[in-house]
């Protein structure tokens, strides 16, 4: 990408190679976001930790979350009062919540919906967590937590089982790379996943 731009900037800005290079560009980015997923899958990627608010940061988003999501998903907010701080990665954290919104709002299909984030902390015990994916080896305790539903269909048994799988996707369109970014960032964060369905 450093080499196109630089190519870029001793070009006239009407040369036909302009095409060419914005096309290099364009695959160097999608590229870069395919390995960074790849990465977050595998508890690899750059985590930089710092002190966070996550109702901060899910207001921080709403206007891109909106944009991002189907145009025939309503987007609603529940944010918790006085939810404790946590320790984590920003972006991989805004990585998170966009993909379980963009997500949400794809599972509404072709009917007007809702897509709803919640915020709230929780006392999580033995039991809790030894259902949830990711928790069998945290301790029991009290934890923040963000809570995304929709109005969608719901999922079959064999796809709940699997949605968090590489390359998995129900999607016509898609990498299936979105919710195993997820996975990867929640284990790098000692965190937890819990998926409920309902409609099959």
């Amino acid at each position: 990408m450093g080499n196109s731009g630089l190519v870029r900037m001793e070009l006239p800005a009407e040369s036909p190679l302009m095409q060419y290079l914005h096309d290099i560009e364009a695959t160097a980015r999608s590229l870069s976001d395919f390995c960074k997923q790849m990465l977050a899958y595998s508890g690899k990627g750059r985590l930089v930790l710092q002190a966070l608010n996550l109702n901060g940061i899910v207001e921080d988003m709403s206007q891109m979350l909106q944009f991002s999501s189907s145009k025939k998903a309503v987007l609603e907010w529940e944010l918790a009062e006085d939810l404790p701080g946590i320790e984590g990665g920003a972006s991989q954290i805004r990585q998170v919540i966009m993909n379980f919104v963009i997500n949400a709002s794809e599972a509404i299909g072709d009917n007007v919906g809702s897509v709803r984030l919640r915020t709230g902390k929780m006392q999580a015990d033995r039991a809790y967590l030894s259902e949830a994916l990711l928790g069998s080896d945290l301790m029991p305790g009290e934890y923040v937590f963000l809570e995304v539903s929709d109005d969608g269909c719901g999922i079959s048994g064999e796809d709940k089982s699997r949605i968090f799988d590489p390359f998995y996707t129900t999607k016509f369109r898609g990498r299936g790379l979105g919710l195993a970014a997820v996975l990867g960032i929640v284990r790098g964060h000692k965190g937890a996943l819990v998926v409920y369905s309902e409609g099959w």
